[in-house]
């Protein structure tokens, strides 16, 4: 597996991980005030290190594509393997972009609850979507990149072999 691709699954994990620790601040905070500022900076930072491994992740899988495409041009053996690694992105794309709105929509409604312009309960409810959301692509981004890895892999022994 490539260092990019072990990068990745361990900042999937690493975000799971984060999104639970900074859920469960959340619901210690709204009993303990004292602990709200820890809640809303570290809430904030963690929101930043997800949202960047979903935008790279997003790229890599971009990139891989293109770059398995461009190196299997005119290989009609390597047409399966295409396909099955297009059907890996389709695969992860949505869940990546739900998972993505429902983080970025937790920090914002947050924001609005902190000021309480907004009651806590569009946060609550953000929140509890960005864990769910969140916490299954995280293990199936995991997944995916570790079967994309395979797939490429195989292409590149199917052009080695032509």
């Amino acid at each position: 597996m490539s260092l990019i691709g072990r990068a990745l699954v361990v900042l999937h994990w690493l975000s799971g991980i984060l999104l639970a620790v900074a859920t469960a601040m959340g619901y210690v905070s709204a009993r303990d005030e004292g602990s709200l500022g820890a809640h809303i900076w570290l809430g904030f930072l963690f929101a930043l290190v997800i949202g960047f491994t979903h935008a790279m992740t997003l790229f890599w899988f971009a990139g891989m594509g293109v770059g398995m495409r461009e190196a299997a041009a005119g290989r009609p053996e390597a047409d399966g393997c295409l396909k099955r690694a297009a059907a890996m992105r389709r695969g992860v794309a949505l869940p990546l972009g739900v998972a993505l709105v429902a983080l970025m929509a937790t920090v914002i409604l947050g924001g609005g609850s902190h000021t309480k312009a907004l009651s806590a309960t569009p946060h609550h409810a953000a929140s509890i979507a960005a864990l769910v959301s969140g916490l299954f692509l995280n293990a199936l981004a995991a997944r995916t990149i570790v079967a994309y890895e395979a797939l490429v892999r195989e292409v590149e022994s199917i052009i080695a072999a032509a």
